[in-house]
């Protein structure tokens, strides 16, 4: 009777034996299975180099670089940096260059701080897409916001003054509330580069504070090429910042409308004179000088005398003497012409009778 009861112990305790073995052999190829379906997608090791743009500084003391900081994963390659461009937000991309050597190796499982050669200081305020291109492997990429949306360094005012010159014109700029100073190197009109006064002598320093007071420069330039056409002012600084303005240079229309040489008074021509309606100032005539024959007079004697103001609209009659005896029956062309006080010229032609 007790060895029937010892062996049904022996019979249960094998059975809980074998239940357990199942369950723990059941739960491992369950495991297996899981794993075989899942690992290849969650632990697989990439088979090319892959590199990571941690982050982008941008210094406001010079616009024309930033720094990139890059990561090379421990489970990467060792790469090579081959080509970085900029995506700006109008879509261009635009090529970059950086210090160092082209192209620049990274090492697996290393960061690097990348000193990337770009003028961003006419996209401040934009989100720029920074692009990295390796020799062999996937690149990377990352969106940056060019700071200094604030920056405030302007060109306030073009002044052009046609009663005063087409010699010169004033330009104003500004640079007080920017979050740092600037150093003005160059100005230019339409790409050219100008002398001005005060002479600039580069750096020209701009002070930041919002206090600063704009500094005004008179440009040492004949606009008469540029009357009634585009002008777009280029202030360059130091920092890489530019200012731009562009504003329609006002025009002065002034001709010679009749020359008048008579046969019965050989001692003076007339010239009539006419400044357009649409001119922009009033001239003043301030000399008359004819030429004929390669030889070049200036009119001492003119009635009414000069300088002789010339309203927008109007034309004035000078009587001009001067002896022109000895040019008859030559059939020479006289070219006459007027210049005004604010520098701008015209010309009129006759043949001497």
């Amino acid at each position: 009777m007790r060895l029937i009861h010892d062996v049904k112990g022996v019979s249960k305790l094998i059975l809980f034996l074998l239940l357990l073995i199942s369950f723990i052999v059941g739960a491992l190829l369950s495991y297996i299975w899981t794993m075989g379906y899942y690992a290849p997608q969650e632990f697989h090791l990439p088979t090319q180099a892959n590199i990571v743009i941690d982050s982008v500084q941008f210094s406001p003391y010079d616009s024309t670089s930033f720094n990139l900081t890059v990561i090379n994963p421990p489970y990467s390659f060792d790469v090579k940096l081959a080509q970085i461009k900029i995506e700006t937000e109008d879509g261009t991309l635009h090529e970059a260059s950086w210090v160092g050597m082209h192209p620049l190796s990274l090492a697996r499982d290393t960061s690097k701080i990348i000193t990337v050669l770009w003028d961003w200081g006419n996209y401040t305020g934009q989100t720029l897409n920074v692009i990295m291109f390796l020799s062999d492997g996937s690149g990377a990429t990352l969106k940056a916001i060019a700071p200094l949306s604030a920056m405030k360094f302007t060109v306030t005012s073009v002044n052009f003054a046609p009663s005063v010159s087409v010699n010169h014109f004033n330009i104003t700029i500004s640079n007080a509330g920017s979050l740092t100073f600037v150093d003005i190197t160059k100005i230019l009109v339409n790409g050219a580069e100008v002398s001005t006064v005060p002479t600039l002598t580069p750096p020209y320093r701009l002070s930041n504070a919002s206090d600063a007071p704009p500094v005004s420069f008179m440009v040492m330039l004949n606009w008469t090429a540029l009357q009634g056409m585009p002008v777009t002012i280029e202030v360059q600084t130091l920092q890489g910042y530019t200012a731009y303005k562009s504003v329609t240079a006002p025009a002065v229309f002034l001709a010679v409308t009749n020359v008048v040489f008579n046969k019965a008074d050989t001692s003076h021509f007339n010239v009539t004179v006419y400044n357009d309606v649409s001119s922009s100032a009033k001239v003043d005539i301030t000399q008359i000088t004819v030429q004929v024959l390669e030889e070049s007079v200036t009119i001492t004697e003119v009635s009414p005398a000069l300088p002789q103001e010339l309203q927008p609209g109007s034309s004035v009659l000078l009587t001009c003497s001067w002896n022109w005896s000895s040019y008859q029956g030559q059939s020479a062309i006289a070219t006459v012409t007027v210049q005004t006080m604010q520098g701008f010229v015209t010309y009129g032609q006759a043949t001497i009778p």
